[in-house]
């Protein structure tokens, strides 16, 4: 019963309603009841061995076709249309029972519904290419009822295909706006790892050079120095841990990094050497959680370039908070050096996902400026 379980419920409805159009086909065949049509054919009861054997052979076509049609809906067709040509061979003429115009129909149907691309054409071409050599055979034509059931069955069949079509198309999209969704979180991951790790990383690299400077000549400095690794490891390992509790839904935005909250941040920058001096203007509390992020993202780049290019410069924020935008303002007076970069850092390609317009200051005469401005339609 294996096979059993592993059919959809599509399938088990046509199979139940072959077995079912076979047993009604028996009856029609050996049951002497009166004809559903008047005409002059022959009562199937009274018709050979070897006839009723070659009806009961297109009656099971017939039932395999309506049993069928649900994963092979062309197949289905085409067997269900040569069935009922073959019977127009026969003095049984397919005119009389009604299960085989009841199969063609159903599969007809079945196959304009779910029959794919080209579907619709071959259930027309099955229809009335067997309608029409019955007919013919019969010398009995009416066009008219063979186009009234074609289009009662056609109609509401190409009604079923378009909204299936309809809503495979919204399932597609669904599809696609997932994944967009979850490239965006990537991104945004990638963006949180890369400005928590770089900028911890650099002071350590400064720390740990300014240590082995003066591991021999001054040991106390080069302890202090050692000392300001640890802090910054420690809390590089707090951000990540933040983070990671964030990523698996433990937290909310309010658990990371601030513009409230800039202390880390600055001793940090303050271990390696570099003097800041912060000014906010404005309600830091109205700012939306996520430009919130994306400015200190943005200021944390900035003092991170200052300890790589310009360690023992004093530095200068200001923040200012508008009424729809932030601004963020970060000045340097350390010297005007040009240092040739190997291109693999990823601080410009982190920021180009952050939906903020920046836009270059000319600098004073010594030291460097930059500015960064985001709306509140910062992600």
């Amino acid at each position: 019963m294996g096979w059993l379980r592993g059919m959809g419920r599509r399938d088990l409805v046509t199979v139940a309603a072959g077995l079912a159009l076979f047993g009604f086909g028996l009856a029609e065949l050996y049951v002497p009841l009166a004809p559903y049509v008047e005409g002059d054919g022959p009562i199937p009861t009274e018709l050979s061995g070897g006839w009723m054997a070659v009806l009961t052979v297109l009656l099971a076509g017939y039932c395999l076709a309506v049993a069928a049609c649900g994963t092979y809906p062309r197949i289905a067709v085409v067997l269900a249309g040569v069935c009922f040509v073959a019977q127009s061979l026969t003095p049984l003429l397919p005119e009389s029972p009604v299960t085989p115009l009841a199969a063609l129909v159903v599969v007809c149907f079945a196959c304009v519904a779910v029959g794919g691309r080209h579907g619709p054409v071959i259930a027309a071409v099955s229809y009335f290419l067997a309608a029409g050599i019955e007919t013919t055979i019969a010398d009995d034509p009416d066009w008219a009822f063979i186009v009234f059931v074609a289009l009662a069955v056609m109609g509401p069949a190409y009604a079923v295909r378009m909204r299936r079509a309809e809503a495979e198309r919204l399932v597609a999209l669904a599809a696609e706006r997932e994944a967009a969704a979850r490239t965006d979180e990537r991104l945004r991951v990638a963006r949180e790892l890369h400005d928590i790790v770089s900028h911890g990383v650099a002071v350590m690299v400064l720390q740990a050079g300014a240590a082995q400077a003066v591991l021999d000549s001054d040991v106390r400095q080069a302890h202090e120095s050692l000392d300001a690794v640890q802090d910054v490891g420690r809390d590089v390992v707090t951000e990540l841990r933040r983070l990671l509790v964030v990523l698996r839904a433990e937290g909310s935005l309010e658990r990371l990094p601030s513009l409230r909250h800039l202390d880390p941040l600055l001793s940090g920058v303050r271990a390696a050497g570099v003097r800041v001096d912060v000014t906010a203007d404005g309600d830091l509390g109205r700012v939306p959680a996520a430009v919130d992020v994306s400015g200190y993202r943005v200021l944390q780049e900035a003092l991170t370039n200052v300890v790589k290019h310009a360690p023992g410069a004093a530095v200068s924020v200001a923040i200012e908070v508008g009424h729809t935008d932030l601004r963020i303002h970060v000045v340097d007076d350390g010297p005007r050096i040009v240092r040739r970069s190997d291109g693999s850092g990823l601080g410009v390609t982190g920021s180009a996902s952050v939906s903020s317009s920046s836009e270059a200051r000319p600098p004073p005469v010594r030291g460097r400026a930059a500015g960064s401005r985001c709306g509140w339609s910062c992600p």
